[in-house]
């Protein structure tokens, strides 16, 4: 007959979104490796953490200084002054001759600035073209 676990030997992986029953001849904390990157992921931040760690390897701007260009932009896009979309975040627009950041956008202007290949007379004739075929 197996003895039934006390809360002492009862072990758990040391993921809080995993809680597997661990063995007890085991000397680890985490039921995979998985497991254990995800424990970690989650202890240091997540996906803010993630994001934070992405914008200043890309663009070299710390959480700090993407906090104050949001704040001097009142929150919006710096070019159609939209609020960003539920849940999303303003782009980190720069250069992509020199590298130099510019200022924050929402997704759809970002998008077309990329797509125009950062050219103003592409963008202008975009405009022309809008114009003349608006009814």
């Amino acid at each position: 007959m197996q003895e039934a676990l006390t809360p002492e030997l009862d072990r758990r992986c040391g993921n809080p979104e995993c809680n597997a029953a661990l063995g007890q001849d085991t000397r680890q904390k985490y039921c995979k490796p998985k497991c254990r990157d995800r424990a970690t992921y989650l202890r240091r931040g997540g996906k803010e953490f993630v994001y934070a760690r992405s914008i200043e390897n890309l663009y070299g701007v710390s959480v700090d200084e993407y906090t104050a260009r949001m704040q001097a932009q009142g929150g919006r896009c710096a070019v159609c002054r939209d609020e960003p979309e539920e849940g999303k975040r303003l782009h980190v627009d720069h250069n992509h001759a020199s590298g130099a950041v510019r200022d924050l956008l929402c997704r759809w202007c970002n998008y077309a600035l990329g797509n125009a290949k950062d050219s103003p007379s592409r963008l202008r004739a975009m405009a022309d073209y809008l114009e003349r075929h608006q009814r």
